[in-house]
């Protein structure tokens, strides 16, 4: 009997407890990530990447390029292109942003030397807090021959800062 008391008090205790439930981490579907990934491979890996960012070179009219943010092997990468014919990069050619604040950030290309204009530069944990942190207000790109200057508007700024979140949580999907 003394048993049977035991057990129905330890039920009702348990019953009666709130209980802590864990964090849910929200799924991508949720916070309506554009994230996409194909069977494509990148250096023989998988990868995800995030919308385009079209950006114009500021004082042309023809003139453009893309800011993208990819993922590969867990790793946040940011890809920078000009879309003008015989622009040469060097590795570790800085992207410098420079912040409504006035800070400024410098991002070093880690693609090698191409003269396709394209720079990559893998985002570390304080490269993405600093993004996501700041607006950018314009970004500069320097080249062996001509130097260029890019002002994102406020829906840039609001979508880039929406990709690095939606890349962070985003797993990438096996084969």
């Amino acid at each position: 009997m003394n048993l049977l008391k035991t057990l129905s008090a330890i039920i009702v205790l348990l019953i009666a407890s709130n209980p802590v439930k864990a964090q849910k981490i929200p799924v991508l579907s949720e916070i309506n990530c554009p994230v996409t990934q194909n069977d494509l491979l990148l250096s023989g890996k998988l990868f995800a990447s995030a919308p385009p960012i079209l950006l114009r070179v500021f004082n042309e009219d023809s003139e453009y390029a893309v800011l993208q943010l990819g993922k590969r092997k867990g790793s946040l990468y940011l890809y920078f292109k000009i879309f003008t014919d015989n622009v040469c990069v060097k590795q570790e050619q800085p992207l410098e942003l420079y912040f409504k604040n006035g800070d400024m950030y410098i991002l070093k290309n880690s693609f090698a030397v191409n003269c396709d204009g394209t720079a990559v530069m893998e985002l570390t944990g304080a490269d993405i807090k600093k993004l996501n942190a700041n607006t950018i207000n314009t970004i500069k790109f320097y080249t062996l021959k001509r130097d260029y200057e890019f002002s994102p508007s406020a829906a840039d700024n609001q979508n880039l800062k929406h990709y690095l979140n939606c890349l962070k949580v985003y797993k990438i999907r096996k084969k």
